[in-house]
């Protein structure tokens, strides 16, 4: 019986000792899996964060781009809007000169003399003079002996002259408004003024 305990007592052993190998080989599985399970766990944390740096670095430039853009659109705008403030206050300016210029005598002469030189321009040619409606008090001496009739119109409203010939279709411009806005056109563009609408 004592061979039986100890054969007993010997199996028991090496059941013991192939369950310990066992239990050994399954916590150093278990040991390696969550090994392997961190080692993933933290390049994933790792990717995730240095996707998520990315993704705020790259909303920040977007953001401060914006941002500036912005302040540059703004910038811009302003600038644009000073300009126009002094091209309007340069030609307020000439607008006055020329009110004050039509109380004078040389206007009364500048006016006949420019619907005079229309008229050697196109002689034998029958047309309609049309000034200002404060300019009609000029009337009979722009009619050049009869050849053209003097008529207000609505349009011209610095003065000077416009000469319409209705059978050649043509029509001279010699008004204040249309140099005026010539000019105002030529200063703003020959001074890098042209102001565009944003």
């Amino acid at each position: 019986m004592a061979d039986q305990t100890e054969k007993l007592e010997k199996f028991k052993q090496a059941v013991f000792n192939e369950a310990a190998v066992k239990a050994d080989e399954i916590i150093k599985e278990t040991k390696d899996q969550c090994s392997q399970w961190v080692l993933e766990a933290v390049n994933e944390a790792e990717e995730y964060v240095n996707a998520s740096k990315e993704a705020a670095d790259k909303e920040h430039r977007e953001t401060v781009q914006r941002a500036a853009s912005a302040e540059s659109l703004n910038s811009k705008r302003n600038v644009l809007l000073c300009r126009e403030a002094m091209i309007n206050k340069v030609f307020e300016n000439v607008r006055r000169e020329l009110e004050s210029f039509r109380q004078t005598a040389d206007y009364e002469n500048l006016l006949i003399k420019r619907v005079q030189e229309i008229a050697n321009a196109c002689p034998d040619k029958k047309g309609e003079v049309r000034v200002a409606e404060a300019d009609m008090k000029f009337a009979d001496k722009l009619t050049c002996g009869g050849r053209f009739t003097v008529t207000a119109a609505g349009n011209i409203l610095l003065g000077g002259v416009m000469v319409v010939f209705s059978e050649d279709n043509l029509a001279l411009d010699a008004t204040f408004d249309n140099e005026y806005e010539k000019q105002r056109s030529s200063f703003a563009g020959k001074v890098g003024l042209a102001v565009n609408t944003l």
